[in-house]
């Protein structure tokens, strides 16, 4: 199974970009490639560092897991306070769904495994955060999490 692509179709779905969405990309270029002529703007980074003004989406793709915990969970809080309210934050990653000794080889995830989280405590950041969360998971490994910025 091509996990990788499974997740990029579902990432830029989940999206639901229109002509009017001003996006932040942190990932791989697949993603912002299919994403970007659907945008008004597609603003690709390496992280929340100036933002576009007007933002509605923020797309995490196969970057999170690549952070230190501490980090992942400021990146979570830092796009918070970007998106207004109804915004979306959507996370594109392997996220495990239960133990990660449980899981057969874990390494047809992708590489920067050691950082990974699980969809329960990527969940609890996102609601910590003010975030409202879904999460679609795909296998025992890969996950799209989708989570509606609340009221401030």
């Amino acid at each position: 199974m091509d996990w990788a692509g499974v997740t990029a179709r579902v990432v830029v779905e989940a999206c639901s970009p229109t002509p009017e969405d001003i996006v932040l990309y942190i990932g791989d270029d697949g993603v912002a490639d299919v994403l970007a002529p659907r945008v008004r703007t597609l603003a690709r980074r390496d992280a929340l560092v100036d933002p576009p003004p007007g933002l509605s989406i923020i797309c995490l793709h196969g970057s999170l897991r690549r952070l230190l915990p501490g980090a992942q969970r400021a990146l979570i809080q830092a796009a918070s306070s970007l998106l207004p309210p109804r915004g979306l934050l959507v996370v594109g990653d392997v996220m495990w769904s239960f133990p990660k000794a449980d899981i057969d080889a874990p390494e047809q995830f992708g590489d920067a495994l050691e950082h990974v989280q699980t969809t329960a405590t990527i969940e609890a950041w996102c609601r910590a955060a003010g975030f409202l969360p879904d999460l679609h998971r795909f296998g025992p490994g890969v996950a799209v999490l989708i989570a509606i910025r609340g009221q401030a």
